[in-house]
């Protein structure tokens, strides 16, 4: 017995000499470094997911014009040609769920400018993109909603839940402030490069050899109905940047296109922009389907021009 007890004093003494002692310092590193992280890393580029999502919840700038969408907003549309004002808030991989989320964070804030929507040919459709979009705001209803069953225990532990998404926050954070490869201006992160003539005419072969269906989903349909019924003072601009034109070599069903676009255009507040069949050279894309540096300045300022008339 005396030797058991022994035994267990010396565990408690091992845990308040050692043990306890290390695990204190170990999380205190761990919540310095992660606020590093936050504020230093995350918080400090404009072309990080999280932080765009952070902005949208947390900020209102009320001058501001916010543009909404996926990879193509973000890589097509300059906020510097179309004003001062503007900014990018697309995100890579993300669908309209995505969207429809950022829509409903503008429209909870008293202001009146108009918002910009990038729209994408295949209608409305789900798509998260990178779970490190949606750390930082975890614990928000409407991060909530968009991330569902991809939800984990770890990602709202202090600490662990960055494990694994450091690479991609870093590497925003260089992009945004050594601009090699890519173009950022508020928001938007453009390529520089363009793919070999070759790579080209093969991405080109690959994308007319793929169907594209137009489908919305109806729910997301009810979402945006709600939004431009329920925000009558904000005036909505959807607008549909140059697509290569190999993406139409196998669109089966345009005519359900128009028809949605027919379909927006009686609400009061919502116009529609298509610039999807504008004829530009190879020379101006990066891929088939998104633009590059030169091709998103001569769109972004067909855009300006466009919406100065309005």
């Amino acid at each position: 017995m005396a030797s058991q007890n022994s035994s267990i004093s010396n565990f408690k003494l091992f845990c308040i000499k050692f043990l306890l002692p290390f695990l204190a310092l170990f999380f205190l590193i761990g919540y310095a470094f992660q606020y590093v992280l936050e504020k230093t890393i995350i918080l400090k580029s404009e072309i990080n997911g999280a932080y765009k999502i952070n902005r949208i919840i947390n900020e209102t700038h009320n001058d501001e014009i916010p543009m909404f969408g996926s990879s193509r907003m973000e890589g097509d549309f300059i906020p510097g040609i179309l004003g001062s004002n503007y900014f990018n808030y697309g995100l890579a991989g993300t669908q309209d769920n995505v969207t429809l989320f950022f829509l409903n964070e503008e429209i909870k804030k008293n202001k009146t400018s108009p918002i910009i929507i990038n729209f994408d040919m295949d209608g409305l459709s789900y798509g998260n993109g990178d779970m490190a979009n949606y750390l930082y705001n975890i614990n928000n209803e409407g991060v909530q909603h968009i991330i569902g069953n991809d939800d984990r225990v770890h990602y709202h532990i202090p600490v662990v839940k960055y494990y694994g998404f450091y690479e991609g926050y870093f590497k925003d954070y260089l992009s945004n402030r050594v601009t090699l490869t890519k173009f950022t201006d508020k928001g938007a992160s453009v390529e520089k490069n363009s793919l070999l003539p070759q790579a080209f005419n093969q991405a080109v072969a690959l994308r007319k050899s793929y169907t594209t269906i137009f489908k919305n989903d109806e729910q997301l349909k009810k979402g945006f109905d709600y939004v431009f019924s329920h925000a009558t003072k904000r005036k909505f601009i959807f607008v549909v940047a140059p697509y290569h034109s190999s993406n139409f070599i196998q669109y089966k069903n345009e005519g359900e296109a128009a028809r949605y676009f027919a379909y927006l255009k009686t609400y009061k507040n919502v116009m529609v922009l298509d610039f999807s069949k504008k004829n530009y050279p190879d020379s101006l894309f990066f891929d088939t389907q998104h633009l590059n540096y030169n091709g998103a300045i001569k769109f972004s300022k067909a855009l300006k021009d466009t919406l100065s008339k309005i």
